[in-house]
């Protein structure tokens, strides 16, 4: 759509008067719409991309040439709009991604920390003690199942766990750990 006093109202655009600007912006906003929609652009982004567009023009309306087609300029602002906003997702993500990747990173270093931590604290332990500690609390088996497995009664493999606790804690109060 072509208006026919379009080259006046850039004119008077240039001079700041914001009739012209409402004026051009209700003859080409759904212009621009009709265009974002053919780009399959979300519905939801379409006003942003229109309203950041005719912003972009009123900041730049005094270098805006009358005597070009101003459907094509701000077509061309509008897909620069979008461009933008693409390639400021793929920044984001890309850095996401980075933090993601550090924290599994450090996460990974941790874990393996602790399991140094833990194999030098179960050293220490006698090797019956290390033994149903073990089963008990890194595998999971219940008291009754170490106590049957391992042929010793119940009350032993207690026993066995509540020395392995005080002795544990013996050791990680030496290591710094309260």
């Amino acid at each position: 759509m072509r208006l026919n006093n379009e080259r006046e109202l850039i004119i008077q655009l240039k001079q700041g008067d914001e009739k012209s600007f409402v004026a051009l912006y209700n003859a080409y906003s759904e212009v621009l719409y009709s265009f974002l929609v053919k780009l399959n652009i979300a519905h939801e982004n379409i006003k942003d991309v229109i309203q950041q567009t005719f912003i972009k023009l009123w900041e730049k309306r005094e270098a805006v040439n009358e005597e070009l087609s101003l459907q094509a300029y701000l077509i061309t602002i509008a897909k620069n709009t979008i461009y933008n906003e693409v390639k400021k997702q793929i920044v984001s993500r890309k850095y996401e991604a980075s933090v993601a990747r550090r924290e599994i990173a450090d996460d990974e270093t941790k874990t393996n920390e602790i399991n140094q931590v833990l194999q030098q604290i179960l050293q220490q332990l006698s090797d019956k003690r290390r033994e149903v500690f073990t089963m008990s609390r890194i595998e999971g088996y219940s008291n009754q199942e170490i106590a049957e497995t391992l042929n010793i009664s119940k009350s032993t493999v207690e026993n066995h766990i509540n020395q392995s606790n005080k002795q544990i804690k013996e050791i990680l109060k030496k290591m710094g750990f309260s």
